[in-house]
Parts: structure tokens; sequence; C-alpha cells
């Protein structure tokens, strides 16, 4: 299965789907309008295909790597119920604003990375025009820290992906329990993941899934194994009698009592849906002034680390120190 399109796309291509679905277009018709750059197009053309061979919506775009699990399932559920255009409108307003707020991030560390490359070749220049460093050795001096750096960002970014793709189920519950433990970061991924699991419920019911359905699916799209095992348990309260409500309040997470008050009136009023976008709309928010906060904060450190590593490279290079001829020393 190829992987999932970056969070630019998924919005574009769930927007233009919103669009000619609202304007009464057949689903055929409708893909054929839709225009993405040359990578997810083939995959578009793959997912026509199927539909032409009887497979359904849902079913083709994820065998052909347009959708997800969790948007074919959405997007199934849907179709069922009538027309998938509120679905598609709502999973691209979701994947709009999560691609805005990668962007942000994107530029603001663009400063003070380029300030970081800039000292690692500034620093050792005036021992290079001091002759006590050769062109090899100031490039090598200069490459190294930089691979290194890159490296460290690549495992910071794939690492907890492939360990939690790769490694059995007992060795990702530890990582992702520690994960949550962290100070500040770690409610933050704990609420991440419960808004995650309240918009794709609130989706599926909302398209017309009965909840014992949805809730394994809603539970799949969280992606923290500790934080998933809890939430797991509400299904078999629910088969034993209890409403959602009251399974749901059994369970600990932040922003708990709040979340229970509210869907508990949403439940007893049939407005369930509602409610859970309620909810999640809330933690969406929280959620935003935080990644706010850190894309503010966060270039601001890599950006003085930036300076001092400047600042330590030209002293260390002797260049403000004075110097005797070698013939007269």
């Amino acid at each position: 299965m190829p992987a999932p399109l970056n969070f630019h796309l998924r919005a574009e291509l769930f927007q233009q789907l919103a669009a000619l679905e609202q304007a009464g277009l057949s689903t055929d018709r409708a893909l054929s309008l839709t225009r993405l750059p040359p990578q997810a197009q083939r995959r578009l053309a793959d997912m026509r295909k199927r539909l032409s061979l009887g497979q359904g919506i849902a079913e083709a775009g994820l065998h052909s790597g347009l959708f997800t699990s969790l948007e074919s399932a959405l997007v199934n559920a849907a179709c069922n119920a009538g027309s998938p255009a509120r679905t598609y409108r709502r999973l691209a307003e979701h994947y709009a604003r999560q691609a805005a707020r990668a962007a942000r991030m994107k530029s603001r560390l663009m400063l003070p990375l380029a300030m970081l490359v800039i000292g690692d070749f500034a620093g050792p220049l005036p021992r290079v025009f001091a002759g006590t460093l050769g062109p090899g050795a100031y490039l090598l001096k200069c490459l190294l820290p930089l691979l290194a750096l890159a490296a460290a960002a690549y495992l910071l970014k794939e690492l907890p992906r492939r360990l939690r793709t790769d490694s059995p189920l007992m060795r990702q519950i530890p990582l992702d329990q520690t994960l949550i433990q962290l100070p500040w970061f770690g409610p933050m991924l704990v609420r991440r993941n419960v808004r995650d699991f309240l918009e794709s419920l609130a989706l599926l019911v909302e398209a017309g899934m009965p909840i014992l359905d949805g809730l394994p699916i809603a539970v799949s799209a969280m992606h923290n194994q500790a934080v998933r095992l809890q939430f797991d348990r509400i299904r078999g309260r629910i088969e034993g009698g209890a409403s959602f409500t009251q399974a749901l309040g059994e369970l600990s997470f932040p922003g708990r009592d709040a979340a229970h008050a509210v869907i508990g009136a949403g439940e007893a009023s049939g407005r369930l849906p509602e409610a859970l976008f309620r909810v999640a709309d809330g933690e969406s928010a929280a959620i935003d002034s935080f990644d706010e906060q850190v894309a503010q904060w966060f270039p601001r450190v890599v950006y003085t680390l930036a300076a001092v590593w400047l600042a330590r490279g030209i002293m260390h290079s002797g260049a403000f120190m004075p110097s005797l001829p070698q013939d007269l020393r």
C-alpha cells in the first residue's frame, strides 16, 4: 500500500470532490474532472479503472492509495447514507487545518536553519585564511555536523512510525506510554488522539454508520497504542448495556469531564454527532493554541542555538587572538 498523500494534497482532493459531488456530477465524471499533481493523478487514474471494474468508490479509493482506511470507511458510510459531499467537505477542512499548521512551522524554521548553515560554514573560515585548515578538511568539518543534524531529524521523524509499523504490539505500548507521560507534550498528545477519535466517530455516525460498527474504525484513527487500549474498552461496555456517555466517563483523559457533559447532553437529545463535533472542535482549538506556541518558541530556540554555535566557532577559530609571525616566534 503506497504512503498516504500529504495533508495539502488530501485537502485539495476532498475539496474538489465535495464541489463536484455537490454539483450533482456522477462519481466517474467527478473523478475525471479532478486535477492533482502527477503522482496523485496516477492514483486517481487507477481509482477510475477500479470503478470501471465494479468496485465501489470507497474500495477503489483505498486500493488505489488515494484514500486511507479511515477515509475509505467514512466515504463508504456516507455513500450508504446518501451523498458523500458533507464527508468530503469535512475531510477537506480537517486536512486544510493540518496542512496550514505544518506550513507555519516550516516557514518559521527557515530563518534559524539558514542561520545554522551559515554559522557552520562561517566558523572555520578564519582557519582557512590563516592556512591552518585545508579546503578538503574545511568541507569535511562543515558537512559532518550538517549530516549528523539531518540524520537526527530523519530519525525523529521516521523512528516512531517505524517502531509502530514494524514492532510487535507489546513493544509499541511501553514507547507510547512513555510519550504520553512527557511534560507538556504528553497530555497534548493524548488530546490529539482523543480529538481524532471523536472527530472520526462523529463523521461515521453522522454518515449513518451504527456506533458499534464505527467504534473500531474511530479507535484505529488513534496513533498512540496506550491511549487506544483505553478506548478499545468502550465497545464492550456498550455491548454490556451502557450508553456511550457512560462508557466514555469510565476512561481517564484530559478534558474528560467537559467532554462527558457535552456528549451526554447530545446523546440524550439524539444529536450525538453534533456533540462529538463540538467537543472535537474544542480540542482542536486547544491543540491549535498549543501548536501556535510551539511554532513561535521552537524557531527561537533553534535560532539561539545557531547563534551560540556561530559565536563558538568564531571564538575558537583564533580570529580575534593576536598571533606572531612564524619567523619571530
